[in-house]
Formats: structure tokens, sequence, C-alpha cells
């Protein structure tokens, strides 16, 4: 290990590849790689920012060229650089409907799914339409996965896989349920709260947002830990500064790398999973919340071109060096049931974000670039995030800095880590996921279609649904029956809507979507009470209401309040 001296004083550059930045990994790259046929079961590491927006990471490579000029990620921009990178990669418009698709492979519009957004998507009374009671099964209202549904995790036990959990769940509906209905043999952290509200143990402990399971972590940082943990990743930071964590409160970020970390030594003579579900850079974000020495070296570096914010960029900062400390532990661990070779050429790292990041300059920072809107909409900006898969096995993911366009979203992760498990899914579930293995393993194109289905209000987003089909990108709003259509190609922006202009291709993408909300039995935004009746006149082609698609020939259709409005696709 480098000295701390030494670490401190070494220019690093912004972007670092991972022979530059942990020297183990050099040597492992020359060494022969186990193939798949000779390899035991991969083990897996699934990392998840919360709120971390597309633009937010260092690199241009997980951005379409969009590197932040203020945040520094160098570990993260390093598994980009060494990995593979999935730029038209999404999540939901909020945490919780991601979280939720992760788990189970399927979309929201499953009634063993059902989870929209973080809270209740009924609007207020000012809304036209009232929104759908979500919520597990909808009888109880709480957005939590259903305990009778067979997990991820649980698929990865049957498969022989050690699982464990770190950080924020959220989408359960107690603490032990993620033990003992979710398929994971630890949880250190994880509960149904929806973040931390302070990032820091006080006495030793987590404030109630953080399961009290990750106090074990929470102790004060010490100079042998900072010595150890917190130096060797440190750039641009001095030695005093250094100094001056010894003896303050533990970070939450910190402590559940620990966590992590310790699972993983724990677990290693079997295969594993571990989900590492950060708590950074979720608000609250600002000056209390960041780790002190990471908010003095971005306190003290000036503005570049992207918005700055200095505690976010600590706390996004801090999520990189907990990625770092785990490769640097797979590169530096032999790996008992592989000949001795480090972990890492046997273990699949995916990295990623919960949903776009949120522009709130005051309770948030993120950035999402080039891209429209954020976090809670469903233009690119709210549901476009980072995806980044690397192994230093390079028949577990094909890498060198691949940039692979295919289309993936959450439902893909339960498929996909079951493949490299040889895990078998559970039979009669209508998985909405794909395997991405070929695309991991080989940089496949994987051709598919994206949708999203919202039919509720998420703050200013209304019931929409959408579909993603190369590079067009469809869009219907509910509350006027109007349709918005871009080319993500040369318009990632949103800015211009060429529906009007295309009428044939909205045709047809529309006749997509609707035979997607038909086949899944989406649920649909309602007239709200006292509301007059919505009148519908001349409606000729097809529409979707009510579980099923009718064809129309110049009708006029009488919405009432508490019918479902329907999905208008007009046959010219």
């Amino acid at each position: 290990m480098p000295s701390r001296r030494l670490v401190s004083a070494i220019a690093v550059p912004a972007v670092l590849t991972f022979a530059s930045a942990f020297p183990t990994l050099a040597a492992s790259e020359s060494a022969t790689a186990a193939k798949p046929q000779d390899a035991p079961t991969p083990n897996l590491i699934f990392v998840m920012a919360d709120d971390l927006g597309w633009a937010d990471l260092s690199s241009d490579l997980a951005n379409g060229g969009h590197g932040n000029d203020f945040n520094e990620t160098p570990v993260i921009d390093g598994l980009a650089a060494d990995g593979q990178v999935f730029t038209e990669a999404y999540a939901s418009v909020q945490c919780s409907p991601t979280r939720t698709a992760l788990h189970t492979g399927q979309y929201a519009v499953r009634s063993t799914n059902n989870v929209y957004a973080v809270g209740a998507i009924t609007g207020n009374a000012s809304a036209p339409l009232r929104g759908v009671t979500q919520g597990r099964l909808a009888e109880d209202g709480r957005t939590a996965i259903p305990v009778g549904y067979q997990a991820l995790g649980e698929t990865l036990q049957d498969a022989g896989y050690t699982t464990g959990y770190t950080g924020k769940f959220h989408v359960t509906g107690s603490i032990d349920e993620i033990t003992q209905a979710h398929g994971f043999d630890e949880n250190w952290g994880g509960s149904s709260n929806s973040h931390a509200t302070y990032y820091f143990a006080t006495n030793n402990q987590f404030n109630d947002s953080v399961a009290p399971s990750l106090d074990q972590f929470g102790a004060d940082y010490t100079q042998a830990y900072v010595d150890a943990n917190i130096a060797p990743y440190s750039q641009g930071v001095s030695e005093a500064q250094l100094d001056a964590l010894v003896g303050t409160d533990k970070h939450v970020t910190d402590a559940q790398t620990d966590a992590t970390l310790d699972f993983i030594d724990r677990s290693k003579d079997e295969p594993f999973f571990a989900f590492v579900s950060e708590f950074a850079p979720h608000f609250p974000v600002n000056d209390a919340q960041a780790r002190p020495d990471l908010l003095a070296k971005y306190k003290a570096k000036a503005p570049g071109a992207d918005p700055a914010k200095p505690s976010y960029a600590a706390l996004t900062e801090g999520v990189d060096q907990s990625v770092a400390r785990i490769v640097d532990y797979l590169e530096t661990t032999p790996d008992p049931r592989n000949d001795g070779r480090p972990l890492s050429e046997n273990t699949v790292l995916i990295f990623t974000s919960d949903n776009g990041g949120e522009e709130d300059p005051i309770n948030s920072g993120a950035w999402n670039g080039p891209l429209r809107a954020d976090k809670g909409q469903l233009y690119e900006g709210g549901i476009r995030v980072p995806w980044i898969v690397w192994s230093a096995n390079p028949d577990l993911v094909r890498g060198g800095g691949r940039v692979n366009d295919s289309l993936v979203n959450s439902t893909d992760l339960y498929p996909t880590l079951a493949s490299y498990a040889g895990a078998t899914l559970p039979a009669g579930v209508p998985f909405d996921g794909v395997d991405l293995r070929p695309a991991f393993s080989k940089g496949t194109h994987v051709e598919r279609t994206h949708f999203h289905h919202l039919p509720g209000y998420v703050g200013v987003q209304g019931p929409g649904s959408i579909i993603r089909d190369g590079r067009w990108k469809l869009y219907y709003k509910y509350a006027d029956q109007t349709f918005e259509l871009y080319d993500l190609r040369t318009d990632v922006g949103e800015t211009e809507n060429l529906a009007a202009a295309k009428p044939g291709l909205v045709r047809s993408l529309g006749g997509k979507l609707i035979a997607w909300l038909d086949e899944t039995d989406a649920p649909l935004a309602t007239v709200r009470a006292g509301r007059p009746a919505l009148v519908l006149e001349d409606v000729s082609g097809l529409t979707y209401a009510n579980d099923e698609v009718t064809r129309r020939d110049g009708e006029t259709l009488t919405i009432a309040p508490g019918e479902e409005v329907p999905f208008v696709l007009p046959a010219n």
C-alpha cells in the first residue's frame, strides 16, 4: 500500500485506467483469464448510486461525451475505460419503481410490482385526472415488493449464492422482510426508509433513517482506518485534512463500504451476490452531509462550465472511493474458488444510478447534461442513467472501453444475473427484462423495445406512456391526448417534437405501445370526481382502456368521472 504522504502528493490524471489506479491490476491483466468452461460460477456485485445524474461522472464514456468538469470520479471512470458502457440505459422516474423493477424483473404495470413512484400518484385536487392507487398489490398502499414474490436474491440463493445487501432498500414493508422474504442472507442498513436524512453516525450510531444493523460499522474514524481506507484513494486532499478526520463521526458511505467488504471477505469461499445500494448523493445535499476532507477539496476548486456544488461533488467522489475500495479488494484478494487468481477474474461488477439526477441546486445538485428535465419526469433527464459493467475476465465482460448502444433498463438485472449464476428463473412469471449476458460478455447489440408507463402524477409529471424503439421515442400524454416524437440520435435533448411531421411513424410506434398496454393490462388514470365528463369527438383509430383495445370509427367518447381516460391512437 502506498504511503499516505505519497498518495497525497501524486498528481493524478482526471481519468484513470485501473492499471494505473491499482498496480495489482496490471499484473492480473497479463495473466491468463479463466475461461467460462473452466471457471467456477462468477461472483456478482451490483452498485447503485442514489440520484446520480447522467452527466455527473467525470468520464465522457458513460454519457455520450458529456462528462462532468467539476466532479471527480476517477475509479468509476476506470470501470468505464476498462469495461463496457451502455449509453442508452433506463431506470424509472424515481427510486422506488426502479428498485422494485430490479428485484422483480418486471415493469410497474404488473400486479406483482405495482410501484410507479415513491409516494401516492393520485395527484392533488386541482389535477384534472386521478392517478391509480399503487403499492403492494394495492392492498396496503406501501411501495414494497410483495412478500410472496420470488425476488432476484431468492433466485440467486436457490442457485447456491450467498447474498448480502448494504444501504438503502426502501421497497420493503419492514427491515425483517429483506432477509426473510426478499432473498438476502444479510442486510446492513436497509429499511423501508427512502433516504438517509443525515449522513454521519453520532456516538457510533446512525439515525433511524438507516437500519441499526449498520451501526456495527459506525465507529469514529481512527488513524489506522484513515491510513488504510481513505488515504490510498484520495486525490487533491492534504495530509492535514486527512489527519483532521481522526476522531470524527463516520460517514455512512464509508460504513456501508466497510459492511460490503466484510460480507465479501466472509463469503468468498462460495459464489456471492453483493447488492451495494449507496445512500449518496441523494438529498439532503449540503455542507453538513459531506465528508470534511472532500468538501474542503471542492470548496477550493474553481468551477467549470457545468453546474458546480461542492457538497454534491464531495458525496459523489465518496461513492467513487467506495467503488475504489471494492475493486481494490477484488484485485488484491486471491479467489479460493479459482486457483488463487484474484477475485476480480471471476467477478462481474455493475454500476448505475436509480433514476435521473435531481437538478435542484438548493437541496440536491445533480446534472443531466444535455438531457431534458430531471428526476420525476418521463423526459430523458428523468429516466436515463449511467450503466457500466466491468470484470477483469474478458470472458465475463468484453471491455476495453466498449460503448454499447443497446437499450437496457432496470428489469434486465434479474434475468442477466440469473444467467451468469446458472440460476433457474421462476416458472410462470412474465419477466419484462432480457438477458444482457451476450451484450456484457461479447459486446453484442441487443435489439429490444423499452416501455415506461405512469398512470398518475409525480410532481410536474402527469399521466403518460412512452416507447423507445431504436433511435425514436414516442411520448403520449393522457391529459390532452397528445403525442411527442423525438429522434434521440440527433436530438438527445428532446427539443424538436416531430409528431406532426411524421404521423406514420407515430401510428407505427403507437401501435406497439398500445399493444404493450393491452398485453400488460396497464391501469390508466381516471377523470377526477367532481370534474365534468371528458368528451372526445370524432375518434377514429384504436383506443385502449379497461384492459382492452377497441377500434373506433368516428365515434364520440364520453368519459365520466371515475372512468379511465383512454390511450387514443388516431387512424390518420
